[in-house]
């Protein structure tokens, strides 16, 4: 299976290369080498699949080592054409080299294929077997579920009573069993169950995991909770933290999930930040570890998850496989087998049942059950890897390489959607010809990941997209496992401060989460030149060197370092660069061709400080996502004194943190393919003068807009700087969001009549003044609307404004008493969701709530959370 990662990975490098030399002289044959390798490369796939099994298992092995070395000679001589740019004669010589490096490659492709051949079966799939589509068969049909827990009822009752009854002191419940029983989702269940929702005032979760940080185990409850704000918290030392929750914590009725804890110790420290005031407040703990789960809830035993019954295991398996499908009734004695031979393990189960429910034949499903049938001795543990194995093994080729990407991450990991998806482009994971369609391709592999239970959703938006997922960490596990076998990853998780001197030669794939970690001199070269990722997880990194001359990403968004790195320079092959830099400054990227993502972040987003970036930006042409907190452009320059137009970059699709000064018209059209766009700048930039709204209407394929005004250390908020006019904003604009604008209330009349908007956020002052009253038409699309932190005292609207409105959030606007008693007669809103509230608000939306019920409507739900006394 090794080799399948490997040959994707190089049908990019040739993509690359062909967008580089674009500009270039190059001969029919030169370019015909670079279309053939490809093709060749390409083939190769469907030849694997058909040669798959022990006696191919070297030929696998050789195909990487070939894809391999391939990739890692193309890419080194890129790397001299790219430096050789200025010199026309050494140019010349080193794209001649390129040419016989792209000459072997081809010869040794074809050696290989004729050896695949060779071993290729002939065998084709029996007549008479089975279909899902045999229009033939008579049909079973599939209820439709809510909720992938089954069983457990009676406990989940008894639970719920535990949570909620008088019992006026702090109560722990632990929850234990093996890993992929299902605490997680037992514990998702009675946190989201609406008895729960009315009960507590404040609900956290946080994940804790085997090698736990205390910093982010404060940090993800103050999240969670909607305590503080990511600015102020970033500041705070751990001391400072574990006050700012008890402090918050204290006086409310609060429930705290502790999910996935692994020792004493860890409680310990979370217990400390715990206040216990009689408010009936309840932690639920769910662990693998008896001993920490007796630890936590002592003197009650804690409850120990049970394996499913045949009853339960059957309506698990039967719902995540043929869900909404109907199927042949002869399936159902081979998946009744099948699920009995999970032993009861949910997890294995929905893998199980996820991979089969695209088989169409009862041969596979036979195999498949032959297979578990074999593991009937082997521990549950090591039973779950090797199902885990088999849904591998059938995952799409050019999913194998995203999936065990995942590896790169520190267990239990709540990865940003966005991120993954730019880390998977620029590690040429994705079989896309060109560049066209990247962020949706890799959105659709990420979707298929999650289809089959391989990948957890863990948060979503007001308009249910996908924010940040997860893997179990069973199958993290399996990840570094079978990505340490394939000599794809080396993972380094050490709190041993020092130099690390080797790693696996050719190795791709590094995940740094040790502590601290610098290079000394003379540093050998002990694999690190085949590096294609370098993520980084440490508090400190002393970068003055690089040794990764072929590396594509460099992630070192989570650690802080003082200045932009010049040694980063030297890697001209980087597709991704992340840094959060204490220092702001020029950013001198202008060598850097291949890059696709920047990110550059301030150690607090509260310091405006300002990131200038070089005008040779506007000849990285591959570029796709700009994000630096508060950064300068200049405008594009002519590309040369022959050309007469200014360089546009086709290829960005997103740009946030661009000030205000920036905004001009020359800017945006070398921007003009931008989708999502954040202009962020201190209060007095956002002048009239600056004309920056004026010049919106040059985005025409404008989605989403954020405007961010600067943090102001004044005692008042200072008065709106920002003079937005009708048509300012694009037509197709579907999601804004104004942070600390300050407009005044009249304004809204420009954004109603924004034709497609969907989703509406104001934060933090972005209207001010105390009343917000509608009185005419407005918002035809719209679905999502935030209120956060505004200092709203009246709202009123007719009816029949909003007339698409699904989802209202209104998070610390202390003073709103009232919604718009409108909101009683919507037939499309489904969703009230209050934070940090008052308790008339809270009334009065309950009330509305009330009459759908009394209309039979019982679609609308309202939830509070942190209500408060004024």
């Amino acid at each position: 299976m090794a080799a399948y990662v490997a040959l994707t990975s190089p049908m990019g490098t040739i993509e690359q290369l062909q967008l580089l030399l674009s500009n270039l002289d190059l001969l029919d044959t030169h370019v015909e080498s670079l279309n053939l390798l490809y093709e060749k490369v390409d083939s190769l796939h469907e030849l694997l699949d058909n040669s798959d099994g022990e006696q191919t298992e070297d030929l696998h092995e050789k195909a990487r080592d070939i894809a391999n070395e391939a990739e890692d000679e193309v890419e080194s001589q890129m790397k001299v054409v790219m430096e050789e740019q200025h010199d026309g004669l050494h140019q010349k010589e080193a794209l001649e080299s390129l040419f016989e490096i792209l000459q072997r490659g081809i010869e040794n492709v074809d050696s290989l294929k004729e050896e695949l051949i060779k071993h290729s079966p002939n065998n084709n799939l029996q007549a008479g077997n089975s279909s899902i589509g045999d229009s033939s068969s008579p049909r079973l049909h599939a209820p439709t579920h809510e909720n992938d827990m089954v069983g457990y009822n009676i406990e989940q009752a008894n639970m719920l009573s535990q949570l909620t009854r008088d019992s006026p002191e702090l109560e722990v419940i632990s929850v234990t069993g093996m890993g992929g029983i299902g605490k997680s989702t037992f514990a998702k269940k009675l946190f989201s169950h609406p008895s729960v929702l009315s009960f507590f005032d404040i609900r956290g979760w946080v994940t804790v995991s085997e090698d736990y940080s205390y910093r982010n185990m404060l940090l993800g409850l103050l999240e969670d909770a909607n305590i503080g704000k990511e600015e102020d918290l970033d500041k705070k030392s751990d001391s400072d933290l574990a006050v700012c929750l008890k402090q918050s914590l204290m006086g409310r009725r609060y429930l705290i999930v502790v999910d996935d804890i692994w020792s004493k110790n860890a409680w310990d420290e979370i217990r400390l930040c715990l206040p216990d005031d009689g408010k009936r407040s309840r932690v639920l703990l769910t662990t693998r570890d008896v001993e920490v789960a007796q630890y936590a809830s002592s003197p009650k035993d804690p409850f120990r998850m049970h394996l499913l019954g045949p009853d339960d295991s059957w309506n698990l398996f039967y719902q995540k496989a043929f869900a909404e499908k109907g199927f042949p009734i002869e399936f159902e004695d081979v998946g009744k087998y099948i699920a009995k031979n999970c032993k009861g393990l949910p997890l294995m189960i929905a893998v199980v049942a996820k991979f089969l429910s695209s088989k169409r034949t009862l041969e596979e499903w036979r195999k498949v059950a032959k297979s578990l049938s074999s593991l009937a001795d082997v521990d549950a543990y090591q039973q779950c890897s090797e199902v885990l194995a088999l849904s591998y093994n059938h995952l799409p080729y050019y999913l194998k390489g995203c999936f065990l990407y995942f590896g790169l991450f520190p267990k239990a990991s709540k990865i940003s959607m966005e991120r993954l998806k730019r880390l998977w482009i620029a590690e040429g994971l994705l079989k896309v010809k060109g560049m066209e369609g990247l962020e949706e391709v890799a959105a659709s592999h990420l979707n298929y990941l999650i289809d089959k239970s391989l990948v957890i959703v863990s948060k979503r938006s007001m308009d249910g997209k996908i924010i940040r997922c997860m893997i179990h960490d069973l199958v993290h596990d399996f990840c570094l496992k079978e990505a340490d076998g394939q000599n794809l990853l080396y993972f380094v998780n050490t709190n041993i401060d020092g130099p690390l001197w080797f790693i696996p030669e050719g190795c791709r794939w590094m995940s740094l989460q040790s502590r601290r970690f610098y290079f000394r001199r003379p540093f050998p070269d002990f694999g690190y030149s085949k590096l294609r990722s370098f993520s980084v997880n440490c508090k400190q990194i002393i970068l003055d060197r690089c040794h990764f001359k072929l590396l594509r990403v460099l992630d070192m968004e989570k650690r802080k370092i003082l200045h932009f790195p010049i040694a980063i320079l030297e890697l001209v092959l980087l597709r991704y660069l992340a840094l959060r830099i204490r220092k702001p400054g020029k950013l001198p990227i202008s060598k850097l061709l291949n890059l696709q993502t920047l990110i550059v972040r301030p150690i607090h987003t509260g310091i405006w400080g300002m990131y200038s970036l070089p005008n040779g930006i506007w000849k990285l042409s591959q570029l796709r996502h700009l994000h630096c907190w508060c950064m300068y452009l200049d405008s594009p320059q002519l590309a040369s004194q022959n050309e007469a137009k200014n360089l546009i970059l086709e290829n960005l699709q997103t740009v946030y943190g661009l000030r205000p000064s920036c905004c001009t018209k020359e800017i945006f059209e070398g921007i003009k393919k931008v989708k999502k766009l954040e202009i962020a700048g201190e209060a007095q930039e956002f002048n009239s003068e600056t004309g920056w709204h004026n010049n919106l209407k040059y985005f025409e394929e404008l989605e989403a807009l954020k405007v961010t005004v600067s943090l102001y250390c004044g005692f008042d908020y200072p008065p709106c700087l920002i003079n937005p006019s009708s048509g300012s904003f694009p037509p197709n604009l579907k999601k804004l969001t104004l942070t600390r604008t300050c407009l005044p209330w009249n304004c809204m009349k420009i954004f109603s009549k924004l034709p497609n908007l969907e989703v509406l956020e104001l934060k933090n002052r972005a209207f001010s003044g105390d009343e917000w009253e509608i009185t005419e038409m407005g918002f035809p699309k719209l679905k999502f609307l935030l209120l956060e932190d505004l200092l709203l005292i009246y709202w009123k609207a007719t009816d029949d404004y909003f007339q698409c409105l699904e989802h209202v959030y209104i998070r610390e606007c202390r003073y709103l008493q009232e919604i718009p008693e409108g909101f009683a007669d919507s037939v499309t809103l489904q969703l009230i969701e209050l934070h940090k509230c008052c308790h008339p608000l809270v009334t009065f939306a309950k009330q509305i709530q009330e009459k759908h019920e009394e209309l039979g409507n019982n679609m609308l739900k309202v939830y509070a959370f942190d209500s408060m006394n004024l």
